[in-house]
């Protein structure tokens, strides 16, 4: 999973001002845009900050994508929870057996 903010810089765009101008207003520093910028993690901290700036909601400023294969990786973890909960179904009938 990743996060991206490309709704950010489009918002900043769309509002008429330089990322510069954004970063003062917002009370945002230099490297929390860097990350913002390469889709780095930021805390939610951060998120409230800009959201309270633009009065907006979080997914109006930032998009989350899945990995590819997403769908698959739970399935497959649902799977093998399943199988040990099997497993330790038939080990406590084996206890109850000794």
């Amino acid at each position: 999973m990743r996060i991206e903010y490309t709704r950010l810089f489009d918002k900043i765009k769309s509002e008429g001002m330089t990322q510069k101008i954004f970063m003062e207003n917002a009370n945002i520093k230099a490297g929390t845009l860097n990350k913002l910028l390469h889709g780095e993690s930021v805390t939610t901290e951060i998120i409230c900050r800009i959201c309270d700036y633009f009065r907006c909601m979080p997914d109006e400023i930032m998009e989350f994508i899945p990995e590819e294969n997403y769908p698959e990786d739970i399935k497959a973890k649902q799977q093998a929870k399943q199988e040990v909960q099997q497993q330790i179904q038939e080990l406590q009938a084996k206890l109850k057996t000794m």
